[in-house]
């Protein structure tokens, strides 16, 4: 048995090329904290709206208004948060339904500003179909990866892979 420097190699290779465990993905559903969530979401596009209202009051020529935007953004991140967990917590699943319909309450929200139904249902629509389509894609690059023997038969392996972890 060899107890050198090749030795500890050969155990940290064939450690490396082990298949491993295949994680189990949780399909239980647990309920979202609906208000929790929309305080935090709510709070959050606050200190976002500040920034808007900063820049926008810094580069126009006027006075704009400080409060408005500030209180719309608070109100649109709650009511998006709100009404996402609502209705995942509602159908007891977190999907693209649930994803979908916050996107839509504060798309309506968003719109009303205007003082435009049209506009409201217009954005409710708009962001309520992007929203829904990214969730049901698991958003951009973040799909999980085939079955293993799609990737095996892409990834080939070189011949000493194969000799280090036929030893």
């Amino acid at each position: 048995m060899e107890s050198g420097p090749a030795a500890q190699i050969k155990e940290a290779l064939a450690k490396a090329l082990s298949k491993p465990t295949p994680k189990v993905k949780d399909t239980q559903f647990h309920p979202k904290p609906a208000l929790y969530n929309a305080m935090v979401f709510g709070s959050q596009s606050a200190v976002a709206g500040v920034v808007i209202a900063g820049l926008r009051n810094a580069l126009s020529g006027r006075n704009a208004g400080f409060i408005a935007p500030i209180g719309l953004f608070a109100v649109v991140g709650a009511s998006f948060a709100l009404t996402e967990s609502a209705v995942a917590n509602q159908r007891e699943a977190d999907d693209p339904i649930s994803a979908a319909s916050g996107a839509c309450a504060a798309g309506f929200l968003l719109g009303l500003s205007t003082r435009s139904l049209p506009m409201a249902l217009g954005t409710c629509s708009m962001m309520g179909a992007a929203m829904g389509l990214h969730k049901y894609t698991n958003g951009m690059g973040t799909r999980e990866p085939g079955p293993p023997a799609e990737k095996k038969s892409f990834f080939k392996p070189n011949a000493v892979v194969e000799a280090v972890k036929h030893e």
